[in-house]
């Protein structure tokens, strides 16, 4: 602090500004231009058509905020000639304004990992990928950058990271969220100057967070757009936090609410499409060529260590450096307005496949830092043909490969299991959502697909064929707890995953197991508000609810950061046949048959958060 003081009041005696405007916007405002109109007193183009409010999910007054558009300007600098010829004092001033900000940021993890132990070594065989874009993006506008990975190098201590004045970045998801506040209020004990958070935690809880006593968190990102994050890092300092607010950054709870709920995915849709028939729309604004050596080497060797614990039996030809990468954003599920009941991924439904070039330079990137293991982090990358034909085009080679993808593109597109194939020289993995055994469970508990009529059930069996034909490798998840849940369903979700093993042998490397977590965000969280929509739950299940259960299970807990336990045995009880513990002690049972096929991963099966 007493060096920006120094820095300010020796640049303020030397320093002369003028400030020269061009009349014209600094960038093309959306919208009807016949509605913009230009405030001469705050140098703004204003939009105060109705329309375009409604388009962008916002009422007009926030929108007219939000997105005005400043008038574009330069700054003249002018130095005082009497203290001009005093070089001494002059220098001294240049060295305290150019050094650089510094940003510190941390993905937090709720749960206590043992870092020696090789049954927790699993969970921390990959890079997180978002701290590594949003550090790049903070680098590339003059930042020195402090990154921290909870789930790989354990909880961190503030006091060895922090340092007065710095921007602190906390990414929040559902194992991190009440751990992040108490940290947001020790960085701001420590001097922080500002905290910002992001992820989707953060996206679906921004007004609850920003209403927090004593707003130890300034300001959320609410989508995965690198622009809000990049125009946060130029401007910041230039003017009050509350004037940086922007589409995607808000530093105010009540100017917007996001949930995975299908009413706002289609508001969502609907703003994208006029965006894109105003030509606004920035296909490539989610995607960077990460700066990989943001995360120093002691930390990739720890990702790269586990990695080859855990995962070294399997490659045929000896493991190779891995990392994360984003070569398209989306899960083809959706089809842009509809998704699984239990999601709770922000932009999910936001399907973009990036250019040629992006896909040509990130490559470069991995391959100048050694990385052979690829896993693509996109939602539901393998129904993507418009992804697999241009990543054949820049002629992209992996060593080993793994992607996200469904049971039904599985099942339906087998061909595209070989134009995967092309591109990897070892080992080609799919991670698929099964969810259940039962088809009854799987049309309407989970609400598994957006596309056809069929069996659910009969798609996850065909898919585990298909992959055993092709050669690939499959590694898929069940949840013991989904709307309408019973013993027998259960029992046929442990017969699935038996018959799997039996089929698929050594190219079934890994099946986790879950509780049905109910997450704010997610469709099935539209319960806390919606009696209506427990009423539909509690029929799957054969069971009714009243108001007043309604109330004290879900609706009371409506305003919280996260989804309390005791709402978890909730659930169960009003909307399964099953109670918690049994849905546990089958993930227990999961776990064991999983650990004695022979080759495969230890099932990551559900754990319980620890104080």
């Amino acid at each position: 602090m007493r060096k920006v003081l120094i820095t300010l009041l020796v640049i303020a005696s030397f320093f002369r500004t003028e400030t020269i405007w061009a009349g014209t916007p600094q960038w093309e405002l959306n919208g009807n231009p016949q509605f913009i109109h230009y405030e001469a007193a705050r140098h703004m183009w204003i939009n105060t058509n109705n329309a375009d409010a409604w388009m962008a999910g916002l009422n007009s007054e926030t929108y007219s905020k939000v997105l005005g558009v400043p008038e574009k300007h330069r700054t003249v600098i002018v130095i005082r000639s009497d203290l001009a010829r005093k070089p001494e004092i002059f220098c001294a001033a240049s060295f305290f304004a150019a050094q650089k900000r510094r940003f510190v940021l941390v993905n937090i993890e709720q749960n206590i990992l043992d870092l020696t132990a090789a049954s927790d070594k699993q969970y921390r065989t990959w890079p997180h990928m978002g701290v590594l874009y949003i550090g790049t993006v903070a680098h590339q506008e003059g930042w020195d950058i402090v990154l921290w990975d909870e789930l790989v190098q354990g909880q961190c201590d503030l006091t060895k990271l922090v340092q007065p004045d710095d921007v602190v970045g906390l990414s929040l998801v559902a194992t991190g969220i009440e751990r992040g506040v108490g940290l947001a209020r020790k960085a701001k004990e420590l001097g922080a100057a500002c905290v910002i958070a992001g992820n989707d935690s953060a996206a679906f809880r921004v007004n609850q967070i920003l209403s927090l006593p004593g707003k130890p968190i300034d300001a959320v990102f609410t989508s995965n757009r690198l622009t809000p994050v990049r125009y946060f890092f130029r401007h910041y300092g230039t003017k009050e936090l509350s004037q940086l607010q922007t589409t995607g950054m808000v530093v105010e709870p009540g100017s917007i609410e996001r949930s995975n709920v299908q009413s706002f995915l289609i508001t969502e849709f609907k703003a994208r499409k006029e965006q894109e028939r105003q030509g606004t729309f920035d296909l490539e604004d989610v995607f960077i060529v990460p700066k990989l050596d943001l995360y120093l080497a002691h930390y990739w060797n720890e990702v790269w260590s586990n990695y080859r614990e855990v995962f070294g039996h399997k490659h045929l030809h000896g493991t190779a450096p891995n990392a994360l990468a984003l070569l398209a954003q989306g899960c083809t599920r959706t089809r842009g307005t509809d998704v699984c009941s239990y999601c709770t991924i922000a932009d999910v439904a936001d399907i973009r496949i990036p250019s040629e070039d992006y896909l040509r330079r990130t490559l470069q990137a991995y391959d100048e830092f050694g990385i052979e293991i690829i896993f693509n982090a996109t939602d539901s990358a393998y129904e993507m043909t418009g992804l697999v034909r241009k990543l054949q085009r820049v002629c992209a080679s992996f060593h080993s490969l793994i992607i996200y993808g469904r049971a039904q593109g599985l099942a339906r597109q087998p061909e595209l299991l070989d134009e995967w194939q092309t591109l990897v020289e070892d080992r080609f993995l799919i991670n698929v959502g099964m969810d259940s055994g039962d088809d009854r469970i799987l049309a309407q508990g989970v609400d598994k697909s957006s596309l056809g009529k069929g069996s659910r059930l009969e798609e996850n069996v065909q898919a585990v064929r298909n992959i055993k034909g092709s050669g690939a490798h499959l590694h898929y998840s069940l949840i013991f707890g989904s709307p309408g849940e019973t013993i027998e369903s259960c029992e046929r979700s442990i017969g699935f995953l038996e018959w799997s093993i039996a089929e698929l042998g050594q190219q079934l490397d890994l099946v986790e197991t879950d509780i049905y977590w109910l997450n704010f965000g997610s469709p099935a969280s539209e319960i806390f508000t919606s009696y209506e929509k427990a009423q539909v739950f509690a029929a799957i299940a054969g069971k009714e609810i009243t108001r007043e259960e309604w109330y004290e299970g879900f609706a009371q807990h409506s305003q919280e950061l996260s989804v309390p336990m005791e709402v978890e045995a909730t659930w169960y009880r009003h909307f399964t046949s099953i109670d918690l513990e049994t849905a546990q002690a089958y993930n227990r049972r999961a776990a064991t048959i999983m650990a004695r096929h022979e080759g495969s991963i230890a099932g990551r099966a559900y754990r319980p958060e620890k104080s």
